[in-house]
Parts: C-alpha cells; structure tokens; sequence
C-alpha cells in the first residue's frame, strides 16, 4: 500500500452513486491534493464550494495537476450525495470506512471547523499547508494568482504532518485568547462593552465616596 492509500484508504468515490476506484489511480495524475472539510449543513461551506469548483477546473489535474477531495462531516446518506453532486471532484466513501478515514484525517490535520482546506502531496501524503481556503479566497477569479498559488504549492517542501506546524492549531494562555478576539471580533466587542461598564460603575463608586467623605468632613467643623 502506497503511503497515500495509507492516508486517504484505498478506494475513492470519482461520483454520486458511482462505483468506488482505487486511489493511486484517482489520483495517477495529481501533483497535489486538496482535502476539502466541508458539509451541506454549513453555510460558509456552502459559499466557498462554488469558488473552489471554479478554482479546481481551471487547476485540476489534466490543467495544473491538482485533484480535490471532499471529506464530509454529512450525517446522511441523502445530505452527502446532494452535495457532492455539485463537486466534479473525489470524495471519501460515505461509509463507516470513510467514516473512521474522516475522523484520522481531522485530528492529524488538526481540523477544528469547517470548510477547512488541507493541501498534502498527492505520492507522499506529506503536509503542505493548512491556509489553502484563504489562500483560494484571496486570488478570487484572478486566473494569474489562483495559477502562482498552485505553483507556491508545488514549490512549497512537503513536511511530514508529524513535523508540520498548522495554522489553524490554536495557542493556549494569553496568545490563544487574543487569537480568539481576532478571529472573533463580536467577542472583542462584548468584552469592551462590559469593561466599559465595569469602569462606569468603578467611576460611580469613587465618586459617591468621595462625595460622602466631603460630607462627613463638612460636619465636622
């Protein structure tokens, strides 16, 4: 077994209700794969996946040597096949084989939500980058960029995923909670508003015992 069945298994669906074929030949061609997280039930997958259909036929593999596989967290047999209907590319089987595939895929990848675009190298299975879906993002329609960033990819030194440093992993401690405002800018939000409030109330406090403490003087003399 090549080092690529051993990561994606041995068979892959090239359609909906297609037979499955083996996966050194699905992905023959390929220079490199991408491992597309996504779901029906997700609207920002949803978004992205026509964007990527469009970025996929003008790169796939007879073009520029890219292949796509989708690997879906669909709960339903009904739910994947009406989406992948809509991808011209591989999938993982939607069985309980594809299943245990999925959920090895998420944890070495470091997966923690969803779309999530994972570019491997399609012979060795080795670690490209994990930013391939922003990447995508940011060349839009523009022919020339998605075209340098497959050849970035390409030229990028495939790492072992054990040795790779993933993008999405999430630092812990102060880092990780700055990280988490950015990302999640109502967060931020909420966080000024009740600071706000805090230092309002604080601001209330020191005035009134100021105040009482003036009184307390004046009846004094």
């Amino acid at each position: 077994m090549t080092a690529i069945e051993e990561l994606l298994g041995p068979k892959l669906l090239t359609k909906v209700g297609g037979p499955a074929v083996p996966t050194s030949s699905a992905l023959e061609t390929a220079d490199v794969v991408l491992l597309y997280f996504s779901a029906s039930w997700c609207p920002p997958c949803r978004a992205f996946t026509p964007l990527l259909v469009d970025f996929f036929e003008k790169n796939n593999e007879e073009k520029n040597g890219v292949q796509v596989v989708f690997v879906s967290s669909d709960s339903d047999l009904q739910s994947f096949e009406g989406y992948y209907k809509k991808m011209p590319w591989l999938s993982l089987p939607f069985d309980d084989e594809g299943s245990k595939i999925k959920n090895k895929l998420s944890q070495l990848f470091h997966i923690r939500g969803i779309p999530s675009l994972v570019v491997i190298d399609a012979r060795t299975g080795k670690y490209i980058t994990d930013n391939a879906r922003t990447e995508v993002m940011s060349a839009g329609s523009d022919d020339s960029k998605r075209t340098e960033i497959v050849q970035y990819w390409k030229s990028k030194e495939a790492v072992p995923v054990e040795d790779a440093v993933f993008t999405n992993s999430r630092p812990t401690g102060l880092a990780g909670i700055i990280t988490l405002l950015l990302q999640n800018p109502i967060y931020l939000f909420v966080v000024l508003y009740f600071a706000r409030r805090i230092v309002s109330m604080l601001a209330e406090l020191v005035r009134d015992e100021k105040q009482g403490g003036a009184g307390v003087a004046g009846g004094e003399l």
